[in-house]
């Protein structure tokens, strides 16, 4: 950072001058987590003294209203970014960035970014940058004549009707007493499905909703069933787990959740390939306890590179159970 001789910072020039938003037109969202409730920046790092070194930290903060003459008012109300969320500083003249999430869809928001050095002196404010977040258009309604049906082995979900708004189904589940989570997402126009991984003598909840890109609409009522059979006997271990991805079709990241009935952990990896057969990405690689798992893939290939669109299958294993989920990636 430029210092006087009385160690004051100068005014961060090259620095505030670069910041900017990427992704503030639909033509740069490729590089968005979710252009509903997130926005990515990228600025030009400064050096530790004048244009040598690097920072030792950022503060990124942002509001829904632009700072007025008072930036220093503006600054201490403004939402503070987490420092975990935030890259540490580059050499200067590289471009660092960060993904803001959590926001509002269909919302503008304005950012200002400091850095400070080793010794604790802080720059100055870096120019206002600004985007919106995407108008979320969920869907209105809900699925029509949901019913569950039991039966040996499985479960058979049904209902009706369709909402403009929809590009998916999302289908979700409960054992026992417990709450429901998403068991799988279907495409807009599915109107029924088959749960497999269930087991003999055990009770399970189910609801379905219409989604969007962003949001639910409203879900079903909850349907409860009890499977025919003779639950396990104690001290047996019945293992199930299956792959599911979201949203799918996706343009940004895509969200995969492994399911896992077990009353162990078990040794879970699950690769991504394209249809070539390449290696893609790894998507999980250790181990998982029982319940739900939900990771989220950034769309990065293992050499970190932005994997372009098309189909993808991922597979793997989980304990001694084989997972598949394809995929489509948008532009």
């Amino acid at each position: 950072m430029n210092r006087s001789s009385d160690g004051r910072i100068y005014p961060f020039v090259a620095f505030t001058a670069l910041l900017v938003v990427g992704f503030a037109l639909p033509t740069a969202a490729r590089a968005q987590i979710n252009a509903y409730n997130s926005i990515g920046l990228e600025w030009t790092a400064t050096g530790d003294d004048s244009t040598a070194g690097r920072a030792s930290a950022y503060d990124l903060r942002y509001r829904t209203s632009a700072p007025s003459t008072d930036t220093l008012s503006w600054w201490n109300a403004a939402t503070k970014v987490p420092s975990g969320s935030l890259p540490v500083p580059s050499v200067s003249g590289s471009t660092d960035s960060t993904r803001v999430t959590g926001l509002t869809p269909g919302t503008t928001y304005y950012f200002v970014l400091r850095a400070v050095d080793d010794a604790g002196n802080w720059s100055g404010y870096s120019n206002v940058a600004s985007a919106a977040t995407l108008f979320c258009d969920a869907p209105t309604t809900a699925p029509g004549s949901f019913s569950a049906t039991s039966d040996t082995g499985r479960v058979d979900l049904s209902w009706s009707g369709s909402d403009p708004k929809a590009t998916s189904v999302h289908v979700y589940r409960g054992s026992g007493s417990g709450s429901l989570s998403l068991l799988t997402t279907l495409g807009a126009s599915a109107t029924s499905y088959r749960d497999t991984a269930v087991q003999a003598g055990a009770s399970y909840s189910y609801r379905v909703a219409w989604g969007s890109g962003c949001a639910d609409g409203p879900s079903t009522s909850t349907e409860s069933v009890v499977l025919p059979g003779t639950p396990a006997p104690p001290g047996a271990t019945p293992v199930s787990a299956s792959l599911h991805a979201y949203p799918n079709p996706s343009s940004a990241n895509v969200q995969f959740v492994v399911r896992i009935e077990a009353t162990r952990d078990l040794d879970a990896r699950i690769r991504l390939f394209d249809m070539s057969g390449h290696w893609i990405a790894t998507i999980v690689d250790g181990s998982l306890s029982p319940g739900n798992h939900t990771i989220n893939w950034p769309r990065t290939s293992r050499e970190g590179h932005r994997v372009g669109p098309g189909y993808y299958e991922a597979v793997g294993t989980v304990g001694d159970t084989r997972v598949r989920e394809r995929i489509v990636l948008l532009p």
